[in-house]
């Protein structure tokens, strides 16, 4: 958006480059190539090489086993499969990924004594969601990144030196002495002589003060000298450029004047270029081909407003800016920010058709089809080969290009993504994340700070019910919608009986329709539609075991949340004398 113009690193650590690529321009300056599926870390190492030699990864069930050899020498560490982050999160596709633990290297890459195979993720910015294409990159891979570390508790301040997955007491460290050495950490132990809290010491950094020394809390325990980084990168916050891949020539396509395009002059320069027209007649699609010397070929298509920086024919060099497109007429999520943007999460509205943006079904390559009756035609190429066919209206933005890599959920057009198709391509789980970070984003721009746990909550009610999809020998119809806790138990009775399972879809339910469709008779009447839930719950001659909260409440019961144990009319007591009854 126009708020921001560039990434600063707040957390200490080194830099680290997951599929990111870069052009250097004429002025030297290094520009992001990347248009998506590529992230700046900010980490810290977790494991570091004992020593030379060839790394090797093993995924054995829920582990993952990287381990280091060396002729005889071999070194194995066990990590647990869910915290390492995966290729689609760090993607920008799924949910957080800092405190995951990240593989820098691939099966059989060489690696030397000391360096880190391993690290954790303190901060992270993919593109373009966090980075737009072709920013200017101010770090390099393994940059360190220092900041001024300060005590978070009071006591004795010790050195350690990561040696592979442990630490190691250092001594000798004092103040005014420059870290120089990666897998320094600061260890503060309190009276009794316990971790009271752990601090990472980026290369670069100045010592403050001298091993086993007392400290107090918020102490300065070091700080940065001139020579560390601490932007990441920088971008022209009012214009998404444009940018040659490679050095070549520019011809112009369909860029008629009068007719697609139309002279401009800038009010704040007064510089004239070519500005493209709001309304294209059928039939034209203003570009810019580029045609390199070895024969390399790639087409720019203009979109509405776009200003073109270049006259028809020239040569231009990599990375030199083509055009630039307004960042005011970028279609973007944020324009429906604010409430009115949680309402719709939570009430799991469906958008209007032309608004819905397309998300790819598979992981694959991109490319393009002919175009049918006035729609651009993507396709998607999947590992095995498979395709996956799209069509988007002329009207929409493309977000993708020829042969760029896809994961399954990414957006491919500009617009509102639907959350019942992230829950149809990528699963609960990565609905769970959505939904969470997009509230999150919302209440984070007014400065309010509320626990992921809270919206989850709300969340798992609006997908605690499933769509029957077939029936089996349940007494269930097909397209019911039922909850997860009875369509468990009528399975496990089916399946006790020998007979057929139901098969059900997950579905996500606004939380109104959540709240009328409870399997609780009570709590969905004291909600809405009080005469249809009780109508329809006689007619099905329904029971209410008042198992929840609200249904409890209502009834002025004591609630089951731990404050007594329930008396069952059904329980009967007898003595071991004589069996009576109570």
């Amino acid at each position: 958006s126009q708020d921001e113009r560039e990434i600063v690193a707040s957390k200490e650590g080194f830099v680290r480059f997951y599929n990111l690529r870069t052009y250097t321009n004429k002025e030297g300056k290094n520009i992001i190539a990347n248009r998506r599926n590529a992230s700046i870390l900010v980490v810290e190492p977790k494991i570091k090489a004992p020593f030379d030699g060839e790394l090797r990864i093993e995924t054995v069930y829920e582990e993952v086993v990287v381990s280091v050899k060396n002729g005889d020498q071999e070194a194995k560490f066990v990590l647990r499969r869910s915290d390492i982050v995966k290729p689609s999160e760090l993607a920008g596709v799924g949910g957080k990924i800092e405190g995951k633990v990240y593989l820098p290297y691939a099966n059989g890459h060489k690696v030397h004594k000391g360096g880190s195979i391993a690290d954790i993720i303190q901060e992270g910015w993919n593109v373009p969601n966090r980075i737009p294409y072709a920013s200017e990159l101010l770090v390099k891979d393994n940059d360190p990144i220092a900041q001024d570390v300060y005590a978070k508790e009071k006591g004795v301040i010790k050195y350690y030196v990561l040696e592979a997955n442990h630490l190691e007491h250092t001594h000798g460290i004092k103040k005014g002495d420059i870290v120089s050495e990666k897998g320094l950490f600061t260890v503060i132990a309190d009276d009794n002589g316990r971790e009271a809290a752990r601090h990472y010491i980026a290369r670069g950094s100045e010592i403050l003060i001298d091993d086993n020394s007392e400290v107090s809390a918020n102490s300065v325990i070091s700080k940065p000298t001139t020579n560390t980084f601490k932007t990441i990168a920088t971008w022209d916050p009012y214009n998404t450029p444009i940018i040659a891949d490679f050095k070549g020539k520019v011809n112009f396509v369909d860029v008629i004047a009068g007719v697609t395009v139309a002279e401009k002059e800038d009010e704040n320069t007064g510089i004239t270029s070519l500005v493209v027209n709001d309304y294209i007649p059928s039939g034209y699609k203003p570009s810019l081909f580029l045609e390199g010397a070895n024969g390399e070929e790639v087409r720019y298509f203009l979109e509405p407003k776009t200003s073109i920086a270049i006259s028809d024919g020239v040569s231009v060099e990599q990375a030199e800016v083509l055009a630039k497109i307004p960042k005011a007429t970028v279609k973007s999520r944020d324009i429906t920010g604010g409430l009115p943007r949680v309402s719709e999460l939570f009430e799991a509205r469906k958008p209007k058709p032309k608004d819905v943006a397309i998300l790819s079904e598979v992981d694959g390559i991109v490319s393009f089809g002919k175009s049918i009756r006035n729609k651009e035609h993507i396709i998607v190429t999947s590992k095995d080969g498979r395709l996956t066919d799209y069509f988007v209206d002329k009207g929409k933005q493309i977000l993708v290009h020829a042969d760029e890599f896809v994961h399954a959920g990414e957006a491919m057009t500009d617009g509102v993504v639907s959350s019942h198709d992230i829950l149809r391509i990528s699963g609960e789980k990565e609905l769970y994340k959505y939904i969470v970070s997009e509230v999150q984003q919302v209440y984070r721009r007014q400065g309010v700070s509320i626990a992921d746990k809270h919206i989850e909550i709300i969340v798992s009610q609006m997908l605690r019910q499933v769509r029957i999809l077939d029936s089996g020998d349940s007494k269930f119809i097909e397209g019911d919608l039922v909850s997860k806790k009875l369509f468990k138990e009528e399975n496990a009775r089916v399946i006790a009986l020998k007979g057929e399972p139901a098969i059900a879809e997950p579905v996500l339910l606004g939380i109104t329709r959540a709240a009328i469709g409870s399997d609780s008779i009570i709590s969905a009447a004291s909600f809405q539609e009080t005469t249809k839930v009780l109508t329809e719950a006689s007619i099905a001659m329904k029971k209410d075991f008042l198992e929840d909260l609200k249904e409890n409440v209502v009834l002025g019961r004591m609630i089951p949340v731990g404050t007594g144990m329930y008396k069952n009319k059904k329980i009967v007591l007898r003595t071991l004398e004589d069996n009576s009854k109570f």
